[in-house]
């Protein structure tokens, strides 16, 4: 790669690589977000196989015993926390998309408090969302650094006071909530949508469809069009740091709640892993 003949930083000289690498340049790279409890990571395995999944996709070599170390050590020290891991593919040896297949990947770990029930807002309201998601299978399910979709789909739902946004892909299926996977009481079912095409594979995501299993409570995953969203009666919302969180309206419509996710939440949230 030809050498930069400079790299101003809000105007300031700046000789370090960081303001080369490629997620900067180009969101090449992926992340998780973690719990931290009692100075464990909350499903830690899920984690390290969605990231792995991330690292063959997109061809980022780096050694994951060394990442989960540092991981785990952050963790210990902080004991409750939510830890944001970001793994890129390092500073670009190359000018250009393509990589060169040298660059050295690098790790960034930033340590938050951890998140507090009383922060949530006492009633949880969920409205649909006007951006949709665009279908990529190739990205599909892996939590890459590329996020504007999720970044235009918060500021579009941003004066509307409500806690979530439900997404669409571009064939009109309902895919997510822009920070989380949904699950939908429909037609005395409980149901999540199939996300081959968009959407990221949640870790808690993967956790209720398995607590799901094991309690004999079935979950059908599907393509379901967002018209569904008006026959639901109950809706939830998971992630690493909500765990699963049901919603009481959606789009202006008080939703009668799940017995079923309301007993799966609480399991998940008993759970000593």
């Amino acid at each position: 790669m030809s050498t930069a003949l400079e790299i101003l930083v809000d105007g300031k000289a700046c000789s370090e690589g960081w303001p080369l690498d490629r997620a900067l340049q180009y969101g090449d790279g992926l992340f998780e977000t973690l719990l931290a409890r009692k100075g464990r990571i909350r499903f830690e395995a899920l984690h390290a196989d969605r990231l792995a999944r991330g690292c063959d996709r997109l061809a980022i070599h780096a050694d994951p015993e060394s990442i989960w170390s540092q991981a785990r050590r952050a963790a210990a020290r902080h004991g409750e926390a939510l830890l944001k891991l970001q793994l890129t593919r390092g500073d670009a040896t190359l000018r250009g998309y393509a990589p060169s297949g040298t660059e050295r990947a690098r790790l960034i770990l930033s340590v938050f408090p951890a998140p507090r029930a009383s922060e949530l807002p006492a009633q949880i309201q969920v409205v649909t969302c006007p951006h949709i998601l665009g279908e990529n299978p190739a990205l599909a399910g892996i939590k890459h650094c590329n996020r504007l979709e999720q970044v235009l789909a918060r500021a579009s739902i941003a004066k509307t006071g409500a806690f979530e946004g439900v997404t669409a892909s571009s064939s009109g299926c309902v895919i997510s909530g822009t920070m989380s996977n949904v699950f939908m009481e429909l037609d005395g079912e409980l149901v999540t949508p199939k996300l081959d095409r968009c959407g990221i594979e949640g870790v808690l995501r993967a956790v209720v469809l398995r607590e799901a299993a094991i309690v004999g409570m079935p979950v059908r995953t599907g393509d379901f069009p967002m018209s569904a969203l008006t026959r639901c009666t109950g809706l939830a919302l998971s992630n690493a740091r909500l765990g699963l969180l049901q919603a009481h309206w959606l789009d202006g419509r008080k939703l009668q709640g799940s017995d079923r996710l309301h007993d799966l939440a609480a399991r998940i949230e008993a759970l000593e892993e």
